[in-house]
């Protein structure tokens, strides 16, 4: 059976990419269904509909009014019959592998495409058994939720919604992220262990209570796949559930089977009812983690209780190692200790606890004895996991797996069969061969330089040869305009989006320098996102930024990880023996984009010159001040993404660049780059690329002083 759970993996690998739906392109007024996986943040409803045609599809919807966003909060969509006037989302550019892909969400939940709708009308609820069971199943989903939020501390909302009934629209990403740091998610999520342990507890007491056997095994196949609908039924509940009800009906009528075989029935069922399970990561992940439990169950079970957690948490981490890196890439190293008080913390007081007071929440008492004095325990039990958090080294960060999953999956499997015949051999082998993959970056010779596609918006990381020093230059951003509070949502995150999986894919985790030329949104928004994420050594920024407001968020995070802040009034140099790095500012006084910091990289004779958004009398200044360092360029990044202001044939002539990259936004409102910036630039012979026509741009210097220019 486990040869058959191999063989169906690679099946559907490609019966899903064969009945992949085809855009349709549709147009006009569509009638459909909206399904279960939709949200309203603000002032956007999205969410994806069934047409009368059957075929899903991802709609985006700006609410007109507060009254209309009111209403929309209030109502129930799940199973709602709407008409929409729709066109066809623009495709956007992505900006690298590693960046989340839209086009692959869509495909993961089998939609035939995105669209954009201009007007709405409810039609009324869908008669059809299924779509009033999705209903019901959606009115107590909302009404649990209102309980929980009307009745519980605001701190304590996304854990318990979350190990309740699934819900994650609530969720906190400063806790996501430390959970993923620590190897916890798996904890704070409705999970294997989660099902698990309600069963269990369900089972015995029913048992305690004397109930018959019979009628225990029929309650339990009644309540587990009621409580996997309520709980949203995503991927890693079915698998669950589906389990827990298979062994409940084998021993109703005590019938034996082998857990693999039992988990293979379980992995080849759900893909039949939805192959597009097979794209998402959660799926991926819980069938990974348990499948390699129980070919390592002859190992555990010889194992005490301590031992048994340990290697539990190592098994199921190499286990799903190749699945973590390539969509988070990084996996917790310290969960090995964690989880040893985190699982039975969980197992024995966070789970019981969220679990009885969401019950307690729906009943009708306007308050909750004790919940606040619970409050306060596990914020300490936060405070715990933080500290945790900050030992370093706490996660591992190899470089990218993009090209090499099928040796990472032959150095898992070996390890695997090395333990098997000795478990130091196997951890051996394993630390060894981790080692080994992260020491790779460090044996490159050529020096790296990427411009990363970050919308209208500047960041460019220079991995220095052997990456013997790693520079980031700006961090992206978007810039924000003040809305009304009902239109307030989630906003779009470039250093969390962008950003950070890209370094992360690259196998960083400390960077060096990090520079803001200025305080434009556009450059340093991401900013907080990298202090949150990386370990950051020196933060430069130009003089006179210290005292702005939009600076005081990054400020704080850089004076809480203990960053070294260096406002520059002159300048600084970064030299090894193959490079030679130099930052400098323009003026004493903040004067925006004209005082933007200048850098310089000159890396096996090839010298890379970065203005900021230096405008005209910004690139005056720098001529005056650095006349020489400026001279014999070979690669320019333009100024200010390309505008008319900067780039000026004074600057170009004094620079002769051969080749200039340009970092803009595609199809942006200020057209940049300019097109007399870029007949400028042909005048001059000198070649262009843009972030805006390729996405990331890397260019790689080689010992010989070769370049050569890499699309990511």
């Amino acid at each position: 059976m486990a040869l058959s759970s191999a063989m169906t993996i690679f099946i559907f690998a490609i019966y899903t990419h064969s009945v992949l739906p085809v855009d349709s392109k549709l147009q006009g007024p569509i009638t459909g269904t909206i399904t279960s996986t939709h949200k309203l943040s603000g002032e956007k409803w999205t969410g994806f509909i069934e047409t009368e045609q059957n075929e899903k599809i991802y709609i985006s919807y700006k609410v007109p009014s507060e009254e209309s966003f009111t209403r929309m909060k209030a109502q129930v969509w799940t199973g709602m019959i709407v008409e929409l006037h729709v066109s066809p989302v623009p495709v956007r550019l992505q900006s690298h592998a590693f960046e989340f892909s839209f086009q692959d969400y869509l495909m993961s939940k089998g939609a035939s495409g995105a669209y954009q709708s201009s007007k709405w009308r409810e039609i009324g609820p869908d008669d059809r058994w299924m779509w009033r069971l999705e209903r019901l199943v959606a009115s107590y989903r909302k009404n649990v939720h209102q309980n929980i939020v009307e009745k519980v501390p605001v701190s304590l909302h996304d854990e318990f919604l979350s190990l309740s009934i699934g819900d994650r629209s609530l969720t906190d990403q400063d806790n996501a992220r430390l959970y993923q740091r620590l190897g916890l998610s798996h904890l704070f999520a409705i999970s294997g262990l989660h099902i698990g342990l309600m069963t269990g507890g369900l089972y015995f007491l029913l048992l305690h209570l004397n109930v018959r056997l019979f009628t225990i095994h029929w309650i339990l196949l009644i309540t587990v796949p009621s409580y996997m609908l309520l709980a949203g039924a995503a991927p890693s509940v079915v698998r669950a559930s589906l389990m827990v009800m298979i062994i409940v009906a084998f021993q109703r009528f005590q019938m034996k089977t082998d857990p693999s075989d039992l988990l293979s029935w379980v992995f080849i069922g759900t893909l039949v009812w939805s192959p597009f399970y097979f794209l998402q990561p959660g799926y991926q992940l819980s069938f990974a983690a348990v499948f390699s439990l129980i070919y390592s169950s002859r190992f555990l079970s010889r194992q005490s209780f301590v031992r048994g957690l340990f290697a539990t948490t190592l098994i199921c981490q190499v286990a799903v190692l190749p699945i973590v890196l390539f969509h988070f890439q990084q996996i917790s190293i310290i969960s090995l200790i964690v989880n040893l008080i985190a699982i039975p913390l969980f197992t024995f007081l966070l789970l019981p606890i969220s679990l009885f007071y969401s019950v307690y929440a729906q009943l009708p008492f306007h308050t909750l004895l004790g919940i606040n004095k619970y409050a306060v325990l596990r914020e300490k039990i936060q405070q715990l996991f933080e500290w945790f958090a900050s030992w370093p080294l706490s996660v591992w960060t190899p470089p990218t797996i993009e090209g090499v999953l099928p040796l990472v999956l032959l150095f898992i499997l070996v390890s695997f069969v090395l333990a098997e015949i000795s478990l130091w051999k196997g951890i051996t082998v394993f630390l060894a061969t981790a080692m080994f993959w992260s020491s790779l970056p460090h044996t490159y010779p050529d020096a790296r330089v990427t411009f990363l596609y970050v919308g209208q918006g500047d960041s460019t990381l220079i991995e220095l040869p052997y990456r013997k020093y790693t520079i980031l230059i700006d961090s992206g951003g978007v810039t924000r305009f003040e809305k009304e509070d009902w239109k307030q949502g989630k906003e779009y995150e470039v250093g969390t989006s962008i950003v950070a999986p890209y370094l992360r894919a690259q196998g960083i985790s400390t960077i060096d320098l990090f520079i803001l030329t200025h305080a434009d949104a556009d450059h340093t928004e991401g900013a907080d996102e990298i202090l949150k994420q990386f370990s950051v050594r020196q933060l430069v920024i130009p003089k006179g930024v210290i005292h702005l407001p939009e600076m005081q968020d990054v400020l704080q995070l850089a004076e809480k990880n203990k960053v070294a802040v260096i406002e520059l009034e002159d300048s600084i140099t970064v030299s090894s023996k193959q490079a030679h790095f130099f930052v400098g500012a323009i003026s004493n006084s903040y004067l925006g984009n004209d005082s933007s910091l200048l850098t310089i990289l000159d890396v096996y004779s090839q010298k890379f010159v970065f203005a900021g958004d230096l405008e005209v009398d910004g690139e005056k200044i720098a001529l005056k001040r650095y006349t020489d360092l400026l001279k014999n360029t070979d690669i320019l990044k333009l100024g200010h993404h390309g505008s008319k202001t900067s780039s000026n044939p004074v600057w170009l002539d004094h620079l002769t660049p051969s080749f200039a990259i340009g970092s803009a936004g595609q199809e942006n409102r200020y057209g940049h780059p300019h097109k007399e910036v870029l007949a400028a630039l042909h005048e001059r012979g000198i070649d262009y690329a843009g972030t805006h026509e390729y996405g990331t741009i890397q260019i790689s210097v080689d010992r010989k002083g070769n370049v050569t220019l890499i699309e990511k």
